[in-house]
């Protein structure tokens, strides 16, 4: 007797994303798993977007939140009214396969101990590009500076077969992930002061910390536009990245390593504020300032309220036992490979 398939919440955090909603809610019907439920968490939206399902897609179940909650808690929100076996963290603007559920649940079924697990991310705009926010699977380096298998900091490799494997990973993109509920619930969900930007990365970390697996699929794949809310070299992306970044390096650290970390990580990034002056680009250097500004008001006000189990990325085996920029900037490494 077959048991069936486990069931699956197809959670979309929406925000005025009409427009993505009219391309991927109608894509999603053509699914071939067999026990899944789409459901629209919508952060309040001023657009249509409402209207839109309701009128053309009444089998979506809508979860109305009363504000913009940003990416972090709007998550934990909708999830808390979901209640399939697994979250399929899923943005608006990607392009799905009929097939892209079923490699990643039978990845997760097959060990209790993965938490969550990614497909392949590749370009919507550029198919055979690997793209920038997941690519083969996210990692990180010993100063806590996120890139992709496939992607470092702004080189994007090809997609010619290279990730065919599966293969433990430090974070999964929260364009496209599948989420083990009991494993969420654990950690208490994502860290929502973050609101949106470093939220997967946090919660993965957290996830190895309470002795969980991350995973890359490769036999499952799908095509992300990216920067659908916030444009790449926005300002306030800028902020959002190192003042997350930071606050994430430090809360989840112990204090031994953070009497070292800290103060590599300010000067590193104050030469990337550097960077962003030589390239006349005032704004964003700015951004680097007002975000280390606003990482010093969290460590006064915000550090104790939502505290995190302590994990050295040394003691951590898929983190670079390196510096990515040393690697990037210095030595010239473009590829994941030549790590």
């Amino acid at each position: 007797m077959n048991l069936p398939a486990p069931s699956v919440g197809i959670g979309i955090l929406n925000w005025n994303g009409k427009k993505f909603l009219q391309s991927l809610l109608p894509e999603l019907r053509n699914i071939s798993y067999s026990n899944f439920t789409i459901y629209v968490i919508d952060n309040n939206s001023t657009d249509d977007s409402i209207t839109y399902i309701r009128q053309y897609h009444p089998n979506v179940k809508l979860i109305e939140l009363d504000r913009n909650y940003g990416f972090a808690e709007g998550y934990n929100k909708g999830f808390a009214q979901m209640d399939e076996d697994y979250y399929l963290m899923m943005n608006s603007d990607v392009e799905t396969p009929a097939t892209f559920i079923e490699p990643l649940v039978e990845m997760m079924e097959a060990d209790p101990a993965i938490a969550i697990c990614q497909p392949k991310l590749l370009s919507l705009l550029h198919p055979d590009l690997l793209e920038h926010g997941g690519a083969a699977g996210g990692m990180i380096d010993i100063l806590g500076y996120p890139f992709c298998r496939g992607r470092i900091f702004e080189s994007s490799e090809k997609d010619k077969g290279q990730y065919t494997k599966p293969a433990p990973i430090f974070w999964a993109s929260g364009a496209c992930c599948l989420i083990r509920k009991e494993a969420y619930k654990k950690i208490n969900g994502m860290y929502k002061f973050f609101f949106m930007h470093s939220e997967e990365i946090d919660m993965c970390w957290r996830f190895i910390a309470e002795g969980y697996k991350i995973m890359y699929c490769p036999d499952s794949y799908i095509y992300h536009l990216g920067g659908g809310t916030l444009a790449y070299k926005s300002p306030h992306k800028t902020y959002l990245n190192f003042r997350n970044n930071i606050i994430m390096c430090f809360r989840n650290s112990p204090w031994y390593v953070n009497l070292w970390l800290l103060p590599v990580r300010m000067g590193l990034d104050l030469i990337a504020a550097f960077r962003f002056l030589i390239a006349e680009d005032s704004a964003n250097s700015k951004a680097v300032f007002v975000a280390y500004k606003d990482f010093i008001k969290w460590l006064a006000t915000e550090k104790n309220k939502f505290p995190a189990k302590k994990k050295s990325l040394l003691s951590i085996p898929v983190v670079l036992h390196n510096s990515i920029v040393w690697q990037h900037y210095i030595k010239e490494v473009r590829y994941y490979g030549e790590l």
